[in-house]
């Protein structure tokens, strides 16, 4: 995945490595596992926030059905995202509503969490919404440079690809597209002093999901 900002940073990892012993079951643990850290993912209302995280926890979602996140929520038991034969470890998920009271909340997660996701619905592009994302991305930027951590950057998740207007659209072609778009160039120059990566899924997808997961794991360790 490419950054809308050229990135030349290392993200935090913990390598465990477990070794082979002997005894009379002869039992072999894993040769490894990389700690990513931890995740702290937020977005307004309804811009896929709860489906995302539900995929990570490897939880059956029903997306028939809108779930609104009524209470921050922090997650610890993660199963592992396999890439290549190695198993990858989310240490922390925070979830909590997107609604506007909540923004200083994100704020101090984005402060003290490792990897900082926001969340944007791409089916809407009306310029009342538009202006609350730029707002929140503004405020996130801040919440960045003020955790005095220069190697973070921000994660922008464009979610609902199958919805919007791009839904014909190859999701790998949109990160160039929305470049282009005015809408979107806004908001990159909102975010224009600090690194970080944009990604354009459709989270009810599982295959789609699984290479926005393995593009996420890989951008967060590269």
């Amino acid at each position: 995945m490419l950054p809308f900002i050229a990135v030349g940073l290392v993200a935090g990892v913990g390598i465990a490595i477990y070794k082979k012993y002997n005894n009379p079951q002869d039992k072999v643990v894993p040769v490894a596992s990389v700690s990513i850290g931890k995740f702290a993912i937020w977005g307004r209302p309804n811009a896929g926030k709860t489906t995302f995280i539900n995929r990570l926890l490897g939880k059956a979602t029903d997306f028939q059905r809108k779930e609104a996140t009524t209470a921050k929520t922090v997650h610890k038991f993660i199963p592992f995202i396999k890439i290549a034969g190695t198993d990858y470890k989310i240490n922390e998920i925070v979830d909590m509503p997107g609604t506007q009271d909540r923004r200083g909340d994100w704020l101090e997660l984005v402060k003290s969490h490792e990897h900082v996701f926001y969340l944007l619905n791409l089916s809407r592009t009306d310029s009342s919404y538009m202006a609350e994302v730029r707002k929140d991305l503004f405020e996130t930027v801040r919440a960045l440079r003020a955790s005095g951590k220069s190697r973070k950057r921000i994660n922008i998740i464009a979610s609902h690809v199958d919805e919007s207007g791009w839904k014909n659209i190859n999701p790998a072609e949109i990160n160039n597209i929305l470049q282009n778009d005015d809408d979107f160039r806004k908001l990159y120059e909102t975010i224009d002093d600090v690194a970080g990566y944009v990604y354009a899924a459709n989270l009810t997808d599982t295959e789609n999901f699984q290479r926005l997961i393995e593009s996420v794991v890989k951008d967060a360790i590269a």
